[in-house]
């Protein structure tokens, strides 16, 4: 083959149009020039190549990201799996290079796989990701001029490429491609001092090996600082595997998220139209650096595309609020495809003959994500704000109403006459079966009491001589998961009781089956009993709407005590405003009210959190308040833009401060964290940021994840105190745990009102 040194990329791509390309390789100087002027007079459209080549590399990168990306992913395919690729920038920020130590490419690789655009040395390769042969092309958008060097065990070459004319945009490149010097050959031995005197033998040196790998230098058309640039190549490859490459950038490891991540579900996908299976979609979940709360999807770790919001449409409306409140909580979701999934040129989509199966396959994985692991992970319920209480609390409202789950087209609606009317959770049938699998996936941590039979004797003829059932024997106590479906057959029965109701561990040997008109409300005596915990989010939510659907009836009030003093107000009650008070005020207004000392306890702890917080951002501490339902029911804080106030009759609220007075919960102590987080964050915003992304935009959960962060480092490195450990000081003095009941605080502040 003649050895070709200089050419420009589009006499490469026209002999490539018309078939010539080998011919063209192989020939000479003059050869080649009469080869490419014979192929442009039979091109109909003289400039064709030219054209093509302008769209190439000018169509596929909306920002530095993309070309970022191809480059990683080119030294990805090449390397080892394990291996290093770093990516280094100069002081001045005009340069920065991508090196790997993978196989390298020989020359002809080079003319014919890395200078021809549509054309990849990858296809047919299984564990590789390109295959549109245009990935080395969109660098030229961000750098005109590039330098290639490479190396494999048989030689090395380095290639030089520079732009033509006027530009951006560029009507040409030209390429030159130059041998590198081989290293000089092992000596043989004995041929260097022969002559000399005998020497100890040494051990045998082990064979020299050229190191091979491919190193890309990109002069850039804009400076690119170096915090720029780590951001954007952990934006495209953040989430890469470790065990697949360590990616460096200026010798700091940037794909370190993949650790946080855990796989959480598995979906086969098939693609059209043959059907064949190309591997599976897996769902993978964490919170933390690196992972942002959105979904992502990638592919082999690399980025492809990043969505706000996955389930768009009505129809999606019950899975997008669930996402909504789990990314609301700081938990990325990252949907990794299978390399057989096909992608658009740009790889920033999945391409358009296999969105619909990979919608269909993201659909299902999220399903199996919440009703086999999110609804039974309690950590992350405690770290999930309320909306996701009030996901199951709209679900609870519509099947307690009686609601059908059916398909709305298959229903005929009078529109005259609403009563006609069969209301819906939700219209598609796949979106029924999930609302199926909620209402039946054993959620709720409960105590079922059942009676045994009384043993013949004594005690079935004192049941006989007062004419009670003769069912009244020990009960038989046993701990169960019960679905959302089971209980609200037993609150139709009236058999269902708040778990502080229920007798003592100890006591449970001897007590015996209840009696009396409350067993027999009914019309005949239940088989059991069933006792709820009111300490949970969701169990919280399907508390709160038992209150709301019986307007404080039989359920709501065999509920009230055990949830007030557990951790919610009572249900059934109204509001319970109360201003927004400091510690001092709360004391001196409602100190007499039972409970007020666990809740100055409590401003303390949380007092606390916010010092921590405030000393790892450098931000000033702020002022906690607490107040009672100011905001609505369901909020648990509010900021003014500096102070902090919590609501002291949020349910959630009270089972967190209660769980940590009373057991140092970890957990619910990390919750009342991140709910501080979630409001420094307003503060730390509130002067300089639109209103909109103040509130819950990008830069809101980016600012959040990023005081998290300083947080723990702050923990971790000992510059700021761990809050936790001064629990015990801010509980000295306390005689109990339990929270003052909200509507006795509201009395009390009415009163001062009033007195005032």
């Amino acid at each position: 083959m003649t050895q070709i040194s200089y050419g420009l990329f589009s006499e490469l791509l026209l002999v490539r149009i018309h078939g010539r390309a080998e011919v063209y390789l192989q020939a000479s100087g003059a050869e080649r020039s009469a080869l490419v002027a014979a192929c442009r007079s039979e091109a109909t459209v003289p400039d064709l190549a030219q054209r093509i080549l302008s769209r190439t590399i000018y169509a596929q990168a909306s920002s530095r990201i993309g070309p970022l990306r191809e480059l990683l992913q080119n030294a990805l395919d090449a390397s080892p799996p394990g291996a290093r690729i770093d990516v280094r920038s100069s002081e001045d920020g005009r340069e920065l290079s991508v090196t790997d130590h993978g196989r390298g490419m020989t020359r002809t690789e080079l003319l014919t796989d890395l200078l021809v655009p549509f054309r990849s040395g990858k296809q047919g390769d299984p564990e590789a990701i390109g295959e549109h042969g245009i990935g080395f092309f969109s660098a030229l958008e961000i750098a005109p001029w590039i330098e290639v060097v490479t190396a494999t065990p048989a030689g090395g070459h380095r290639l030089l490429i520079a732009p033509l004319g006027k530009g951006p945009r560029y009507e040409d490149f030209s390429w030159t491609l130059l041998p590198l010097p081989s290293l000089p050959p092992e000596p043989p031995p004995g041929s260097a001092g022969a002559q000399l005197p005998p020497r100890p033998p040494r051990p045998p040196r082990p064979p020299r090996h050229s190191p091979t790998g491919t190193s890309v230098r990109l002069s850039l058309a804009q400076r690119l600082s170096r915090p720029a640039l780590a951001a954007e190549v952990a934006a495209a490859a953040a989430l890469v595997d470790p065990t697949a490459a360590r990616i460096y950038v200026d010798g700091a490891l940037v794909n370190t998220a993949r650790g946080r991540l855990r796989r959480v579900a598995e979906v086969p996908l098939r693609l059209p139209p043959s059907g064949e299976p190309v591997g599976a979609l897996e769902l993978l979940v964490g919170r933390g650096e690196g992972i942002a709360p959105q979904l992502t999807i990638t592919q082999r770790g690399l980025t492809v595309a990043a969505q706000l919001d996955p389930f768009p449409g009505p129809e999606l409306g019950l899975h997008r609020e669930l996402a909504r409140a789990i990314t609301a909580a700081g938990f990325g979701l990252v949907a990794e495809l299978p390399l057989g999934v096909p992608l658009n040129k740009g790889r920033s989509a999945v391409a358009a003959s296999a969105s619909e199966a990979v919608a269909a396959a993201l659909l299902a994985a999220f399903e199996r994500f919440i009703l086999r692991d999110a609804l039974y992970d309690r950590e992350l319920l405690r770290a999930v704000d309320h909306r996701l209480a009030s996901v199951l609390d709209r679900l609870v409202g519509a099947a307690l109403l009686g609601e059908n789950i059916a398909i709305a087209s298959a229903q005929r609606l009078d529109e005259r006459d609403p009563a006609a009317r069969t209301p819906t959770v939700a219209a598609p049938e796949q979106v029924i079966r999930f609302a199926n699998g909620l209402l039946d996936a054993p959620l709720f941590r409960s105590l079922v009491a059942r009676a045994e039979e009384a043993p013949e004797g004594a005690a079935g003829a004192a049941g006989a001589a007062t004419g009670t059932a003769p069912r009244r024997g020990r009960l038989r106590w046993e701990s169960a998961p019960l679905t959302l479906r089971e209980l609200l057959e037993a609150h139709r029965a009236g058999v269902l009781r708040p778990m502080e109701s229920a007798p003592r561990e100890e006591a449970r040997r001897t007590a015996r089956w209840p009696a009396g008109a409350a067993r027999e409300a009914a019309g005949a005596p239940p088989e059991e009993l069933v006792y709820l915990a009111v300490d949970e989010p969701l169990a919280q939510a399907f508390w709160r709407r038992l209150a709301t659907l019986d307007g404080g009836g039989a359920a709501a009030q065999q509920a009230a005590p055990g949830a007030a003093a557990a951790a919610a107000r009572a249900p059934g009650a109204g509001p319970c405003p109360m201003p927004r008070t400091s510690r001092d005020v709360l004391l001196s207004t409602a100190g007499g009210v039972p409970g007020v000392g666990a809740a100055a306890a409590a401003m303390g702890i949380l007092e606390r959190i916010d010092a921590a917080i405030s000393a790892s951002a450098d931000l000033p501490a702020s002022p906690i308040w607490v107040h009672q339902d100011l905001y609505g029911p369901d909020e648990m804080a509010h900021t003014d833009g500096s102070g902090i106030s919590v609501n002291l009759a949020s349910g959630r609220v009270r089972a967190l401060l209660t769980a940590v007075l009373v057991r140092d919960d970890a957990i619910a102590f990390s919750a009342l964290v991140d709910l501080l987080l979630h409001e420094k964050t307003h503060v730390s915003l509130a002067s300089y940021v639109p209103r909109p992304a103040a509130e819950h935009g990008t830069s809101f959960y980016r600012r959040k994840d990023w005081m998290r962060r300083r947080l723990l480092a702050g923990i971790a490195s000992g510059a700021v105190a761990d809050p936790m450990r001064w629990l015990t000081s801010a509980r000295r003095g306390v005689s109990s745990a339990a929270l003052p009941a909200p509507a006795e605080l509201a009395r009390a502040f009415e009163g001062a009102a009033a007195a005032a």
